[in-house]
């Protein structure tokens, strides 16, 4: 080093690395920190040229900046996220160090010279540290994501649980209740009947087979739903989805229920287009139709009317089963198509019921892909719509 030169000595005790170069790109100092990370003593490289030395930053890309620094410029700084090392330099585990250059312009008045200094600074340490805290962070954030899931699952678990507890109760209350009871009430009666057929009239015994008739109907009605609930519930009803006329189905349910409607003097009407092809599962909608008329029917006083309507409505079939029946309150309405609320309501003639038909309409609904929802009033009669998927969504 020249002599003139040592005054850069006092760079020796700084923990960076300095490089100074003249107008030349003759490199006239390297300081220790250099030396060390290197393994290029000062010897061997002061008096030689930057590029020449370092032929990687033989570039426009390095020249240009650096060549305007010389010339009284702004400082430039060569960030390790851009551009390579300055200086080739290694930990000992032979990793490369991420070296941060910045270049600037340095004016020795006593000299009378224009220097550029390039210093270094390493930054591996600090990149190191910023990797491992993301590498922490990310761990943390997957495990809170995991925990939230786990806590969404034992919400899930709980929810289940509750829907099978309310399940098995339902299931014993229709047993206890709603089957015991009319089948307790039959063996009474016959028994009655077979113990004193002799001296009952041929009138009188027709008044005793006549509600028991009746009874039996809606026992039959009541077994049906319960077995489809069941099957249901055990996952044993297999959905099979077709392209039908939903008209069909209406018609064939209304013709089904007339009789019932006339020998209850209620006007069975409908309101239907003569096609509408949907994408569902026959069976199952065919339950929901007949489920909905047969309430209606159930809740409707004589002299009353019940229309069944269908229509397109967006990409769904838009069905609703409309009377003229007592009607039901905000109570009442928030208890149907939930199994976990207990609610039964007698029918203008006494009729019982359990409220399982209305649960089954709401399964087999949403398994279908739509939706069940009631519009009433006390003393206004009801409205029970269901949607259904049109079948040229499905095509489409």
């Amino acid at each position: 080093m020249e002599e003139k030169y040592l005054q850069f000595q006092i760079f020796n005790s700084i923990p960076i690395g300095i490089c100074i170069i003249n107008t030349n790109f003759q490199i006239i100092f390297w300081n220790k920190q250099l030396e060390i990370w290197t393994n290029i003593h000062s010897n061997d490289i002061v008096g030689k040229n930057l590029f020449e030395s370092f032929s990687h930053l033989n570039s426009p890309r390095y020249i240009i900046p650096i060549s305007s620094v010389l010339d009284g410029g702004p400082p430039v700084v060569f960030s390790t996220q851009l551009h390579k090392s300055f200086f080739p330099s290694y930990l000992p585990n032979m990793q490369p160090r991420l070296l941060h250059t910045t270049v600037s312009h340095c004016t020795c008045p006593l000299l009378n010279e224009n220097f550029a200094v390039i210093s270094v600074e390493d930054y591996t340490y600090l990149s190191y540290r910023i990797k491992e805290h993301k590498r922490m962070r990310d761990q943390a954030l997957q495990e809170v994501e995991r925990r939230k899931k786990a806590e969404e699952d034992l919400r899930k678990s709980e929810a289940q649980l509750r829907e099978l507890n309310a399940t098995k109760d339902k299931f014993f209350s229709i047993i206890a209740h709603d089957l015991k009871n009319p089948i307790g009430a039959f063996k009474n009666v016959l028994e009655l009947l077979y113990e004193n057929f002799d001296e009952f009239s041929k009138e009188e015994i027709l008044e005793f087979i006549e509600p028991l008739k009746e009874s039996s109907t809606q026992l039959f009605s009541l077994l049906e739903n319960l077995l489809i609930w069941a099957r249901a519930q055990t996952g044993r009803i297999q959905l099979e989805f077709v392209e039908f006329n939903l008209i069909n189905l209406i018609e064939n349910n209304v013709s089904l229920l007339k009789l019932q409607a006339e020998n209850k003097q209620i006007q069975l009407l409908t309101e239907i287009p003569e096609k509408l092809m949907v994408f569902a599962d026959l069976n199952s909608i065919n339950t929901v139709i007949r489920n909905l008329i047969s309430n209606a029917l159930k809740f409707t006083y004589p002299g009353g009317k019940i229309t069944v309507s269908a229509k397109e409505q967006d990409d769904f079939a838009l069905v609703c089963v409309e009377d003229t029946g007592m009607g039901m309150n905000e109570e009442t309405k928030s208890k149907l198509f939930r199994i976990d609320a207990h609610h039964t309501s007698l029918g203008t003639n006494q009729e019982k019921g359990t409220g399982l038909g209305l649960i089954i309409c709401k399964e087999f609904v949403e398994a279908n892909g739509g939706k069940i929802w009631v519009e009433s009033e006390e003393g206004k009669g009801s409205k029970f719509f269901f949607t259904v998927p049109l079948a040229k969504t499905h095509n489409d």
